[in-house]
């Protein structure tokens, strides 16, 4: 039901307290409480007018009085309750959702080509963080369908998530010509997952276990009873799992990438290495030369279970990418144990691998009869 209301104003000078005393020992209710630099504001009742203007008398306050007609007035308790609402409660579910992907890679064409796969599975800006798969299963898609890349790192700070991938480090592979005709065997055992093949025959098929030895891909054609050698090229990837095992010093000092900035110098001018040159105008090109140059900072931390997940992780990973045979991928990882003792974190780690696996074995002569 509708209240009659009339506004009160007053000098911001008044005696607040007795005020509102004495409206409350006269049970008149108040609404509406506020004030300026000058003034006091409220409402009450229209039925209160009477008690109130005896107040007024009693107190001599100088008043001006405007009617109000509201239906459902909200008290000034209500308003505390929905300010909780909007500062505490929304907030809280807006951070159930994921708006905003960065992908920090090399490339504009890498980042596109990444964004599009992350699409493909449902992972985009408002979607629900609950709904995200998990780091493996985005890291075994994304990099089995990409070679280039060596390992994904993962980084979700509030309701951004990162995307980093690690280039695969780069080989001029040599081309063996007049090879004598071969086939391609398993140098170690694992799972097959996926084919990249110049020529030759299939042995065996995607996702079967093989042991080291097995032939993989058959170096000759068979056309009735006869076997024509062709030879076989290519690469069969498998995965497969290593354990490792690390020891790094608790306290670590690293240099940390900050911003990027364009930098334009003299051509006789080699204090800087570029991050990436940037093209400058033909008639310029003799005298100057311009790009981006990395800026890093030194900063030190106290390693624990945290800062190991996300700080040592990928530096590990980098170190054993660059040991493992080049086109070798970190699918997944799972540290089995983690411990520290006299200022030493250490600890074990096991990691599914997927690698080019195949190696060339001469066909014996008389193969081909």
């Amino acid at each position: 039901m509708s209240k009659q209301l009339v506004r009160i104003q007053l000098a911001s000078t008044t005696d607040q307290f007795v005020l509102f005393q004495k409206l409350l020992s006269h049970e008149i209710e108040v609404y509406r409480v506020y004030s300026t630099e000058d003034s006091l504001f409220f409402s009450i009742q229209k039925k209160d007018l009477k008690q109130f203007r005896k107040i007024r008398k009693t107190l001599k306050l100088p008043v001006k009085l405007k009617d109000e007609a509201t239906s459902g007035t909200i008290s000034i308790y209500s308003y505390s309750i929905i300010g909780v609402i909007f500062f505490f409660i929304i907030p809280l579910i807006f951070a159930q959702f994921i708006w905003k992907v960065n992908i920090d890679s090399y490339t504009p064409e890498s980042n596109i080509m990444i964004t599009e796969q992350l699409k493909e599975m449902k992972i985009k800006e408002r979607m629900l963080i609950s709904s995200l798969p998990s780091e493996q299963e985005i890291r075994q898609k994304l990099l089995l369908k990409h070679k280039e890349f060596s390992w994904i790192h993962f980084t979700q700070s509030g309701s951004t998530l990162t995307v980093t991938p690690m280039l695969a480090p780069v080989t001029n592979e040599r081309e063996v010509k007049n090879a004598p005709p071969s086939h391609l065997i398993a140098k170690r055992s694992g799972v097959i997952t996926d084919f990249e093949l110049v020529k030759g025959v299939r042995a065996v098929e995607k996702n079967t276990a093989v042991k080291k030895g097995d032939i993989l891909v058959n170096g000759f054609v068979t056309q009735g009873d006869k076997r024509i050698i062709t030879s076989a090229e290519g690469k069969v990837y498998a995965s497969y799992w290593i354990e490792l095992n690390f020891e790094l010093p608790r306290k670590v000092t690293i240099i940390k990438p900050t911003t990027r900035e364009v930098l334009i110098q003299k051509k006789t001018d080699d204090k800087n290495d570029f991050w990436k040159e940037i093209a400058m105008p033909r008639f310029l090109q003799p005298y100057f030369k311009a790009g981006y140059v990395q800026g890093s900072e030194v900063v030190s931390y106290d390693l624990n279970e945290e800062s190991v997940k996300h700080l040592v992780r990928p530096l590990l990973f980098q170190k054993i990418m660059n040991e493992l045979p080049i086109g070798t991928q970190i699918l997944e990882d799972k540290v089995l144990q983690m411990s520290i003792e006299n200022d030493k974190v250490k600890g074990k780690i096991l990691l599914l691998i997927n690698e080019n696996i195949a190696t060339p074995q001469v066909i014996p002569q008389g193969d081909d009869t």
